[in-house]
């Protein structure tokens, strides 16, 4: 078990860290400080693959480490990984997967099913990397640290090794590369699609094969060719199992327990996000405060990119401005790469 602390000795959240220890005294506990994970890292990394050892060191904030190091971590030595804002639901080995050949366990994080969907998140079904788990080397992991490294060489050589993100006051997100695609959900989500996507003849093991959408779909077109995405996971109610990888339905890693998610409902997150909003947490689109960018089409309309709308079974494609899967937003520069997902 694995969580990455401030190295402020009176960090938040110590009686969360103290629930994570005492819930389950099987696991060996591990919580580390920067120079502890950087020892870590050197003495695994440095003479075999010295690029990540440097990747990590190139990288300008602690944010864009502390999301690297995390995947470093649970690819060298296995276990769980669980932020320190995270409150244990259940104990581990309680788990829909604690009994299974699972090689990768993941939730959703957002399977927003509204018009404007793409105003609000970056995937139509993202998945959340504050709370995860996979055995040591998953190919998961090992595709997104090759990932995060050549992002951060070509940082490095374009002249772009600065982070960006919405909040940040004062950065040219075009001369910058966005923390969500750098190290954080985008390139996450995007990794773990493509590695489902690229099995073949994988094994799917669905508990529950109705999904809860309200009977109509938001969302963006999706390639024929990739059989896992947002059309298969939205509405997700409880696990599904992708030959060794588990994907958790949005309650199971996030949800206030005072709501009642069910038996799948194992960690709550806090959300604490102190490092965005200058250090008040995060707020999001709706929240008072809230300073994101406007609307991109100029006509008070946020963007949305192939709207598709199902409904009675069949699908209508609503009357909306286009993008394709390799094009841009109009009028809108700098973004994420587009992936129907």
């Amino acid at each position: 078990m694995w969580k990455v602390s401030l190295n402020d000795p009176d960090f938040p959240h110590k009686d969360l860290v103290t629930r994570w220890k005492n819930e389950n005294p099987t696991y060996k506990y591990n919580l580390l400080t920067d120079a502890e994970i950087l020892d870590h890292l050197r003495t695994h990394f440095k003479d075999t693959v010295p690029e990540v050892v440097e990747a990590f060191e190139m990288m300008p904030n602690k944010i864009i480490q502390s999301d690297f190091a995390r995947y470093l971590l649970i690819f060298l030595n296995g276990g769980i990984y669980s932020d320190i804002d995270t409150q244990l639901q259940k104990p581990v080995d309680t788990w829909f997967d604690s009994d299974r050949n699972v090689g990768f366990v993941v939730a959703v994080e957002e399977d927003m099913n509204i018009e404007n969907w793409e105003h609000y998140m970056t995937r139509r079904v993202q998945f959340e990397q504050w709370t995860f788990k996979a055995k040591p080397r998953h190919p998961v992991l090992r595709k997104l640290i090759a990932k995060i490294v050549e992002t951060t060489y070509n940082a490095k050589k374009n002249d772009k090794l600065r982070a960006y993100y919405k909040d940040f006051k004062g950065v040219d997100r075009c001369a910058s590369i966005d923390i969500m695609e750098w190290t954080g959900p985008v390139v996450w989500t995007d990794t773990i699609y493509a590695h489902l996507n690229s099995l073949q003849n994988p094994t799917i093991i669905d508990i529950d094969p109705s999904r809860d959408t309200g009977g109509v779909l938001y969302g963006p077109e999706t390639d024929e060719n990739q059989v896992i995405n947002w059309r298969f996971l939205t509405g997700l109610k409880a696990p599904v199992m992708i030959d060794d990888v588990v994907i958790y339905p949005k309650l199971s890693f996030r949800e206030d327990p005072e709501n009642n998610c069910g038996k799948y409902c194992y960690v709550w997150h806090h959300f604490g996000g102190s490092w965005k909003n200058d250090g008040k947490g995060e707020i999001k689109p709706g929240m008072e405060g809230y300073e994101g960018e406007p609307p991109a089409n100029g006509e008070g309309e946020p963007f949305n990119p192939n709207e598709i709308q199902v409904a009675n079974g069949g699908e209508q494609p609503a009357q909306k401005k286009k993008r394709s899967l390799d094009g841009g937003f109009e009028k809108r520069d700098c973004l994420y790469p587009y992936h129907a997902y």
